[in-house]
């Protein structure tokens, strides 16, 4: 049976730190982030909890203040499909705000994670009292899109080796740099469209490539932005 999340003791000082790291709040004068404070709740997850599944209604903001969560969709076949990585100060649920939309993916917690919360009612009020704070909201609908698709047009891409570099490209900003990957190597493979298998085959060859070198879990190095760039999607 999956165990749900529970809601925890409301602490105003907790709540006005979680939503002063979230960009959609940062335009705020003190005075109304101390507003969003006081409607929003905290809960709590577990490793391997989920937050919310597949046609529960969605009438709640989440908003991540620590931990991880992934957003993740179940295919036909049965593999996992992931959609994005959720960390410190990113949200989900603002569609909420203009349907009554209902889950059509799973969100789960990758380790102890706390998320804060403001119901569909509480945030309609605050958009109401607060202009700004719809546009904030516009504006973050409009790079969710945009990721939403970019990641369409790298997995249309049939090679699994220009669609992982097409990747690190984006990550690096196109420099050579040092990376930590965002998430876990096994959801970087579902993010992608690939077995994490056939992950750890490219990585290497974009090492013997001279592109990048690798260390520890999730840390990459890019030593040869344009040699990456010869490999990824033109």
């Amino acid at each position: 049976m999956v165990e749900h999340v529970a809601e925890h003791h409301h602490s105003l000082a907790r709540e006005l730190e979680c939503v002063s790291g979230v960009p959609i709040f940062q335009q705020l004068a003190q005075p109304q982030l101390t507003s969003v404070a006081e409607v929003t709740r905290p809960i709590h997850a577990k490793k391997g909890q989920t937050v919310f599944r597949p046609d529960e209604v969605s009438q709640t903001l989440y908003i991540v203040n620590a931990g991880q969560v992934r957003l993740y969709h179940l295919a036909d076949d049965g593999k996992e499909r992931v959609l994005r990585v959720l960390n410190p100060g990113d949200f989900i649920g603002e569609i909420a705000l203009f349907t009554d939309e209902i889950h059509s993916n799973y969100a789960e917690a990758t380790q102890t994670t706390e998320l804060c919360t403001i119901s569909r009612d509480a945030l309609t009020t605050l958009i109401q009292r607060m202009p700004p704070l719809a546009l904030s909201l516009l504006s973050a609908l409009a790079v969710r899109l945009k990721s939403a698709e970019h990641q369409a047009t790298l997995l249309a891409i049939p090679d699994a080796l220009p669609r992982l570099a097409g990747y690190l490209m984006d990550l690096s900003q196109g420099k050579a740099t040092a990376l930590t990957l965002p998430m876990s190597k096994q959801d970087l493979a579902a993010y992608l469209g690939m077995t994490p298998e056939s992950l750890s085959r490219k990585l290497k060859q974009l090492v013997m490539a001279g592109a990048i070198v690798t260390s520890g879990r999730r840390e990459i190095r890019v030593v040869d932005a344009a040699k990456l760039q010869a490999l990824a999607p033109q």
